[in-house]
């Protein structure tokens, strides 16, 4: 079988016309196929990502990827930064009212890694703050971060939980959201209250007088009927008080209490009830959440992500406290700790001294 051939057309001089390629390999012919492929490629490219983004028969299409999880970062509420498309900032789902040293930054950490929550990047002290109050509910949106319509977004301010003046200020933001309020054995917040502005005021050269000094009233004899309970780190712990403010207002099916001395235990048995009460899947994986032995409490490490911990202050060592004078404050916190269980419908292992003692008589028995 003979092969044909047809002449390659010349001009009059025998040279190939302009636009033609002696061969494939010929270097202009060979630039001009890359630089064209490249122009074709390209405009696909700028195509298919703009079909992505702007139109919602083709992202249930194999050619793009489903709806991206990732929410922007932090500061992406801050005005000129870019944001995904579809985006908005919305007021708050949620908000956690409290309690100061309760477990408040280690949860929101937590929780911040399910996909369908978003958290403000910071606490926004706008219901407690008069100043941030009177700038109104536009102002207050605008510290939100941008997010798609179907996520939950969660704000956090421990300092709600005490102030009179925020229950009505929420509830006339909304009669609908919901509340997080996290608690530990009051005592041990309150110490660790104490030490957090303890070791703010040392740092800073000031002086700082011992917990009992500030515990109880002046000269006179350390007993329970003494406790000053105007001291903010004894009153913030007065949590039946403080309820009995909210419930006036909210329902407490509103309100989800956290147990933040068994979310120290375990983490995720505490997450997976407030998944339920914010009517969402259960996403964090318990694997998520990792105990750091060196540190002494827990981290989280997302699937394939960056192992995160809470910064050097967390887990900071509290002073000794007399025997004799916790055993008071313990009395005196009894009465308080009861109204509280009545009103929540729960009980508390609380005081915590007591309940590991008896968790370490029957580990040794």
């Amino acid at each position: 079988m003979s092969v044909k051939y047809s002449p390659v057309p010349t001009n009059d001089a025998g040279e190939l016309p302009q636009g033609w390629c002696r061969s494939q390999l010929h270097p202009n012919c060979t630039k001009r196929n890359i630089i064209a492929l490249v122009v074709i490629l390209s405009l696909s490219s700028v195509f298919i990502i703009s079909a992505c983004v702007g139109t919602s028969w083709i992202q249930n299409s194999h050619f793009c990827p489903e709806k991206p999880k990732v929410i922007p970062l932090p500061h992406s509420r801050k005005k000129g930064l870019p944001h995904y498309p579809h985006t908005q900032r919305r007021l708050p789902d949620c908000i956690i009212i409290g309690v100061r040293k309760g477990g408040t930054r280690a949860l929101i950490n937590y929780l911040n890694l399910h996909p369908d929550i978003v958290t403000a990047p910071e606490e926004i002290h706008f219901f407690d703050d008069q100043q941030n109050y009177s700038k109104g509910l536009s102002w207050y949106r605008r510290q939100m971060p941008y997010t798609f319509s179907d996520k939950v977004i969660i704000e956090k301010t421990p300092n709600y939980f005490v102030d009179d003046k925020v229950p009505w200020r929420i509830h006339n933001f909304s009669s609908s959201v919901k509340l997080i309020l996290i608690v530990r054995d009051p005592l041990y917040r309150a110490v660790s209250d104490y030490t957090q502005i303890r070791e703010r005021r040392l740092g800073q050269g000031l002086e700082m007088e011992e917990f009992e000094e500030l515990a109880f009233n002046g000269e006179e004899e350390v007993s329970v009927d003494n406790v000053r309970t105007q001291y903010p780190a004894i009153n913030r712990s007065l949590y039946s008080y403080h309820l009995t403010k909210w419930l006036r207002y909210f329902s407490l099916s509103q309100i989800h209490i956290v147990d933040g001395d068994n979310m120290v235990r375990d983490p995720v048995q505490e997450i997976k009830k407030v998944e339920n009460f914010l009517s969402l899947e259960h996403k964090i994986q318990k694997d998520w959440i990792v105990f750091d032995r060196t540190k002494g409490f827990h981290c989280v490490k997302p699937d394939n992500k960056r192992y995160r911990c809470l910064n050097k202050t967390k887990g900071r060592k509290h002073p000794r406290i007399d025997p004799d004078v916790r055993d008071i404050l313990n009395d005196f916190f009894e009465p308080w700790n009861q109204q509280f269980f009545n009103l929540t419908g729960r009980t508390f292992r609380w005081p915590k001294e007591k309940w590991e003692k008896k968790r370490r008589r029957r580990k040794n028995s």
